[in-house]
């Protein structure tokens, strides 16, 4: 549907989206990625905006303690640093046919904890909206295991458009 601007013209794009010139698309590289990806590059395309796919690779700890040991540690448990080369390949790979159809496509792999990284990329890059998808797992999982994606609904103050994926 078309909407007239405020000099009167015929546009596509509704006012407010005007001004989203950055869409951040944070990805996991799982089966659900290629159709996060394919919704976040329409809006993309719609809002005329540059597109940033992020993947956060989750540190692993080098060991995990059981029994008595966890009552004593006071140090933080060390790290295996993560060789995200290959993950750096594989989003140029997922990146390459976007470029292929006009699309400002950034790519950025690193290494932290999810949701921070998330909302850190997003002011560092001035990211008007954050693109994320959605698996789709029921309310056990997200009492265990938590979710990203409502960590980031509840600690951003930019649009957020989840991309409800549900892997079959």
């Amino acid at each position: 549907m078309l909407k007239e601007d405020f000099a009167g013209k015929a546009t596509s794009v509704i006012p407010c989206f005007r001004m989203m010139k950055i869409i951040l698309a944070a990805i996991d590289l799982s089966p659900i990625t290629p159709k996060v990806i394919s919704g976040a590059a329409e809006l993309a395309v719609a809002l005329q905006a540059k597109l940033i796919l992020l993947t956060v690779q989750e540190p692993v700890a080098a060991y995990v303690p059981v029994g008595a040991a966890m009552d004593v540690i006071t140090a933080p448990m060390p790290l295996t640093p993560i060789d995200l080369s290959e993950v750096k390949e594989h989003l140029e790979q997922l990146a390459t046919p976007l470029r292929a159809e006009g699309l400002d496509v950034e790519t950025r792999a690193l290494s932290s904890l999810p949701v921070d990284e998330i909302l850190d990329q997003a002011k560092k890059a001035e990211a008007s909206m954050l693109v994320l998808g959605s698996h789709g797992h029921g309310a056990l999982y997200h009492l265990f295991s938590g979710s990203v994606v409502t960590s980031v609904l509840q600690k951003t103050t930019i649009p957020v458009t989840v991309i409800p994926v549900h892997e079959s």
